[in-house]
C-alpha cells in the first residue's frame, strides 16, 4: 500500500505502479486470446462494415455515427451482456445494464506485453489526461472510491505516472460520518498529511454506493464520471431503460435497436405478483439503483416470489423483466422466450449462463473497446435445480459479495479472454462486434438523455 497520510487517504507516488497489486494473480500468468486481441485492434470502420454484413437493414452511417460519438457525460463506462437464443436458434447479445464506475482492468489480460500497465494507461492516457489538460481548474489530482481497491491503486499510480505528480488516493464511503473528502461551492478537497483541506483540480472516481449523496452536479472539479452520468442512467436501471426506449424510437428508421430482455419500469410492489403472471410464473425484479448484484431477485416459482416480496420495500417502485431462461419448458410462449446459449459444456456435460462485461472509454477517435472479461453461474444450466436452492444460483453471474466486513470476490467463476479460457464460451468476433455496438449504444442513449437533462453547457469537459 502507498504512504497513509490521513485516514482513509493515501499518497501515490510516480512510480509506484506494481503490477501484482493491479490483476488477479491468474491474469497476470495469462496470454490474450488471439481473436480478443485482434477485435480490441479492429478500426471502428471495421466494426461497422460487419456490423452491417450481420445486420443488412442497419444503416452503416448510423452505426459509424454512434462508433465515432463523442459523450460529454458518459466517457467511461461497462456493460453488462448475455448471450441468448431464442427458439429459431437466433442468437443476439442483450444489454443487461450499463455501469458508470465499471471493474475489469484486474480480469483483463495485457493487450500488448510492453506495456505493464495495461488498459489502466490507455483509459488514463487517451480518455482522463485529455479532459484534465483542458479543463482550467487549480488544485491537486485525486481517486476518490468506496470499493476495488485493486484497480483503484492501480489507476492512482497510472495518474501520477502520466501527470508526473502526486495523487491522493480517498476512500469516499457513504457511511463514513467524517469523510475525508468534501465539495465547497462545487470544489472538491482531500484532507491531506496536515489534516489541511488539499484542493483538488481533477479526480477519478469508483464511487458507487449511492453516489448522488455525496457527489454535486456540475462540480467545479472534474469528475470522471460526473455524477449526472449515473442520474441520466449510468447507476439507474430505469432510467436508463427510458434512455434505450427513446433511442430505439429515434433510430427505429435506421434498422438498429438497443436489445434488452422485455421490461416493466415504475411496478407498485403490489403489482409484483401481477406481472409474475403476466410473465408466465417467471420474472427477475430489480431495485432501480442498485448495483454489484444486490437487489436483483430471479423468480421461478412462488417460494421465490414471497421471498424476494419478503425482502424489499413495500413503499418503493420497481423494474421487472422477462428471465432469460435456462432451457424450454411448458408453458413458455416459443414467439416471446429466450434462453441462455450458456458456455460449452465442460466434461461433465455442465453449461453454465454467462455474461459479458465490456468496459469502453471515450478517445479522440470516439468509443473504443478497453477491456472484456466474462463471469459464470455457480450451478449449471442443464441440470436440475436441488430442492432448497435459489434460481439465483442458475442465473446470477455477479462476483461481487457483500458480507459484514466488506466486499469479497468469487473469482473462481471469472472467465477471462485468455487463451485457455476464452474457447470455453463459445463467442466469436461477431459476437463481440455486436456485443461491442450493443454497448455503445447504450452509451449514447444514456449520454443523450444526461444533455437532455442536465444540458450540455454543464459538463466538465
Amino acid at each position: 500500500m502507498k504512504l497513509s497520510i490521513s485516514k482513509n487517504v493515501h499518497l501515490v507516488e510516480p512510480g509506484d505502479f506494481e503490477p501484482t497489486d493491479h490483476w488477479y494473480p491468474r491474469v497476470l500468468n495469462s496470454n490474450i486470446h488471439p481473436l480478443v486481441s485482434y477485435f480490441l485492434n479492429l478500426t471502428h470502420e471495421q466494426m461497422t462494415e460487419r456490423y452491417h454484413r450481420l445486420n443488412p437493414m442497419a444503416d452503416k452511417e448510423a452505426i459509424l455515427e454512434i462508433l465515432k460519438y463523442q459523450p460529454v457525460y458518459f466517457r467511461w463506462a461497462g456493460t453488462d451482456l448475455m448471450h441468448v437464443t431464442n427458439h429459431e436458434g437466433n442468437r443476439k447479445l442483450t444489454v443487461i445494464e450499463t455501469n458508470s464506475c465499471p471493474s475489469g482492468q484486474k480480469s483483463m489480460p495485457l493487450l500488448d506485453l510492453n506495456v505493464e500497465q495495461g488498459g489502466y494507461k490507455r483509459l488514463i492516457e487517451k480518455t482522463f489526461k485529455p479532459m484534465v489538460d483542458a479543463h482550467q481548474e487549480e488544485g491537486a489530482l485525486a481517486v476518490i472510491y468506496d470499493k476495488n481497491p485493486m484497480e483503484n491503486i492501480g489507476y492512482a499510480a497510472t495518474i501520477a505516472d502520466a501527470f508526473g505528480e502526486n495523487v491522493y488516493l480517498a476512500k469516499f464511503e457513504k457511511s463514513d460520518n467524517t469523510p475525508p473528502v468534501k465539495f465547497v461551492d462545487g470544489k472538491m478537497y482531500v484532507k491531506n498529511e496536515m489534516e489541511n483541506w488539499e484542493e483538488i483540480r481533477a479526480a477519478f472516481r469508483y464511487v458507487t454506493q449511492e453516489p448522488w449523496n455525496r457527489l454535486p452536479k456540475n462540480p467545479k472539479t472534474l469528475i470522471l464520471n460526473p455524477i449526472e452520468a449515473c442520474l441520466a442512467g449510468g447507476r439507474n436501471k430505469e432510467v436508463a431503460s427510458s434512455a434505450y426506449d427513446i433511442f430505439n424510437e429515434k433510430f427505429k428508421d435506421k434498422g438498429i435497436s438497443i436489445f434488452t430482455p422485455k421490461t416493466f419500469t415504475k411496478v407498485p410492489y403490489e403489482e409484483l405478483r401481477k406481472y409474475f403472471g403476466i410473465l408466465g410464473g417467471s420474472m427477475v425484479i430489480k431495485v432501480p439503483d442498485s448495483n454489484a448484484g444486490q437487489g436483483v431477485y430471479t423468480v421461478v416459482n412462488e417460494e421465490e416470489l414471497e421471498f424476494a416480496l419478503s425482502e424489499i420495500s413495500k413503499s418503493d417502485l420497481y423494474l421487472v423483466q422477462q428471465l432469460i431462461h435456462s432451457n424450454y419448458s411448458d408453458g413458455l410462449d416459443p414467439s416471446k422466450a429466450w434462453y441462455h446459449v450458456g458456455t460449452i459444456p465442460d466434461f461433465k456435460g455442465r453449461s453454465y449462463a454467462f455474461d459479458l462485461r465490456l468496459m469502453m472509454h471515450a478517445t479522440d477517435e470516439g468509443i473504443r473497446p478497453l477491456a472484456v472479461y466474462s463471469r459464470r453461474s455457480g450451478f449449471p444450466l442443464n441440470e436440475e435445480l436441488p430442492k432448497g436452492k435459489n434460481s439465483w444460483e442458475v442465473y446470477g453471474t455477479n462476483l461481487s459479495i457483500k458480507g459484514e466486513d466488506g466486499w469479497t470476490y468469487a473469482d473462481e467463476r471469472l472467465m477471462l479472454f485468455d487463451i485457455r479460457n476464452f474457447g470455453q464460451l463459445g463467442l466469436g468476433i461477431d459476437e463481440l462486434i455486436k456485443g461491442f455496438v450493443q454497448s455503445a449504444m447504450a452509451v449514447y442513449a444514456i449520454d443523450q438523455n444526461a444533455i437532455l437533462t442536465f444540458g450540455e453547457k454543464n459538463a466538465n469537459v
